[in-house]
């Protein structure tokens, strides 16, 4: 048994994740001094700045939301106020043809409807290492949300169901 077990934990992509996260949104003086550092100096023409605190199955998070050239962005950091990711928001036709052509030849194949309802990219340095898609789909016996991760070249990392949060209301 151990032995299947670390098979699995080698591989992520072999197992179909849930994702389950909380955001709460929090004050800028609740975030670590070291993130408006890095705002002040990486966008420092920035607006619209709202910060957030996550938790989710990685850990906990601080998250800055703003605009920043026209673009909508998220940057996380860890609570020590170390950079762990920069998103940017755009919209699914920017991604190059190529790398679009091969993630919508992988939701074809998972999903057997699905529609991509935001799209964000991953940056390193300015630059877009991949992409993440939040994706409304239906699978053999599962409707709802997902959420993918692509690298830059289309090629999938993970796909995990967004849980939802409770909905009051019936449908027959």
């Amino acid at each position: 048994m151990p032995i299947v077990l670390s098979l699995f934990s080698l591989s992520p992509c072999l197992l179909f994740a849930q994702k389950i996260e909380v955001e709460k949104r929090i004050s800028p003086e609740e975030a670590p001094a070291l993130i408006h550092q890095f705002l002040e100096r990486e966008y420092s023409e920035k607006s619209k700045v709202k910060f957030y605190e996550e938790q989710n199955e990685s850990g906990r998070f601080f998250e800055a939301k703003f605009c920043f050239q026209k673009a909508r962005y998220s940057v996380k950091f860890n609570p020590e106020g170390q950079l762990v990711d920069t998103e940017r928001q755009i919209r699914y036709k920017e991604i190059p043809a190529e790398a679009a052509g091969q993630i919508e030849k992988q939701l074809k194949g998972q999903f057997q409807r699905h529609k991509v309802v935001r799209t964000q990219e991953v940056l390193e340095n300015g630059q877009a290492v991949g992409y993440e898609l939040e994706i409304k789909g239906k699978r053999e016996v599962e409707l709802g949300y997902f959420e993918g991760q692509f690298d830059s070249e289309g090629r999938q990392q993970s796909l995990r169901t967004i849980e939802q949060p409770p909905n009051d209301f019936l449908f027959f």
